[in-house]
């Protein structure tokens, strides 16, 4: 199975939602990758880095587990509401 890889557009900062919502839990990028391994993922500090920087690709599996992590819904990641 390939893996599908996203990216933020210019409608949709995923990156910047992703390192809002991480510290607006106290959470360092340290302990995102930590979480991110113990999930089954195999990013780095540097790759997780670039996420938040909106500089690499992140894959749908990464993308579910740091919505996991931040107990959040996928909806939230991407900056868009669930209430209509």
């Amino acid at each position: 199975m390939s893996e599908t890889k996203i990216k933020s557009d210019h409608h949709i900062a995923l990156g910047h939602n992703i390192q809002q919502l991480r510290e607006q839990r106290g959470y360092t990028q340290a302990y995102m990758v930590r979480e991110l391994q113990l999930l089954g993922c195999k990013t780095t500090k540097q790759a997780y880095s670039k996420y938040e920087k909106e500089q690499a690709h992140i894959t749908a599996y990464e993308l579910v587990a740091i919505s996991k992590i931040l107990d959040v819904s996928l909806l939230e990641l991407f900056g868009l509401s669930c209430r209509g």
